[in-house]
C-alpha cells in the first residue's frame, strides 16, 4: 500500500498538520489531499516536503458549491481523516440559529458526504481505512457544548454502523475521542482556567497534537487492521472519577 491516496480534512489545524505528518512518514509515496477552510499557507511547507505527491484544497463546507468540488476531488481516495469541524461554545439559549447551523452542517451533514462519496471506490478496491476525529465531549457531557457534543455523539454513533456496513469488504472505520489537548481552542482555555484543566487529567500533562496524530497513524496502518468500528479515547485519564 505504498500508492494511497490519502485525504485530511481540517489539515491545517495544529492536529491536522500532526497528522499529514505522521502519514506522510508511514506512507512516503502517497498522494495527499489537503483539506484546509482558510489558511493554506499553513499547510504550504509541509506540502513542499511531498514534491508533486500532494495538493492543498481550500474549501468552506458551508457552502455547498465548494463541498461539491471538494467532494470530486477525494472520488479515489484510500485513506480518509475527518478533521474538520466547527465548534461553538455557549450555554444553549444562548447559540443563535446560525451557530447551530454551522455545526450540524459541517460536523454532520458534510462529514457524512465526505464518507459516502469514497465508500465506492473503497469497495470496489476491497479495502479502505476511514479515521474520524471525534472528541470526549460526545461521552462526558461538558457546560456550553450541547450542539457541539451531539454532532460528535453523531459521528460516533455513524461510524460504528459505517463499519458494520462495509467491513465484510475490507473497510475499516474508527473514531479517536482527544480529551484536553494542547491545540486548537484549549488553548484559550488556558489562558485562565490552567490549573483547573490540568487537575482534569489523570496524567501530569495535557495532550499534544502529536499523540492524536500517532494514534492516527497507528490506526491507518497494518498493524490495526482488527481494529474496525471502534471509538478511542485519547484522553490522558480525562474520564477518571465520571
Amino acid at each position: 500500500m505504498n500508492k494511497n491516496h490519502i485525504a485530511i480534512t481540517g489539515a491545517s489545524s495544529e492536529i491536522g498538520q500532526a497528522i499529514v505528518q505522521e502519514l506522510q512518514d508511514l506512507y512516503p509515496q502517497a498522494f495527499f489531499t489537503l483539506h484546509c477552510l482558510s489558511r493554506p499557507a499553513a499547510l504550504a511547507a509541509v506540502l513542499a516536503q511531498f514534491k508533486e505527491h500532494g495538493q492543498i484544497v481550500a474549501a468552506n463546507f458551508l457552502d455547498e458549491q465548494a463541498l461539491t468540488s471538494f467532494l470530486k476531488q477525494i472520488q479515489e481516495v484510500d485513506i480518509l481523516i475527518n478533521a474538520a469541524a466547527v465548534t461553538q461554545m455557549a450555554a444553549l439559549p444562548q447559540l443563535d440559529a446560525e451557530a447551530i447551523r454551522q455545526m450540524i452542517q459541517v460536523n454532520i451533514e458534510a462529514f457524512t458526504l465526505i464518507c459516502q462519496t469514497v465508500i465506492p471506490a473503497m469497495v470496489a478496491k476491497r479495502r479502505g481505512c476511514i479515521v474520524n476525529i471525534s472528541s470526549v465531549a460526545a461521552s462526558r457531557g461538558n457546560r456550553g457544548q450541547t450542539v457541539y457534543a451531539g454532532t460528535k455523539g453523531y459521528m460516533e454513533a455513524f461510524t460504528r454502523s459505517l463499519a458494520a456496513e462495509y467491513g465484510s469488504r475490507g473497510i475499516r472505520v474508527n473514531c479517536i475521542a482527544p480529551g484536553p489537548i494542547q491545540a486548537g481552542n484549549l488553548n484559550g482555555l488556558l489562558d485562565y482556567a490552567a490549573e483547573e484543566v490540568k487537575k482534569s487529567v489523570a496524567l501530569p500533562r495535557l495532550g499534544t497534537a502529536k499523540d492524536v496524530a500517532h494514534l492516527t497513524a497507528f490506526l491507518c496502518s497494518d498493524k490495526a487492521t482488527f481494529i474496525n468500528g471502534k471509538t478511542i479515547g485519547i484522553d490522558g485519564g480525562f474520564m477518571t472519577g465520571v
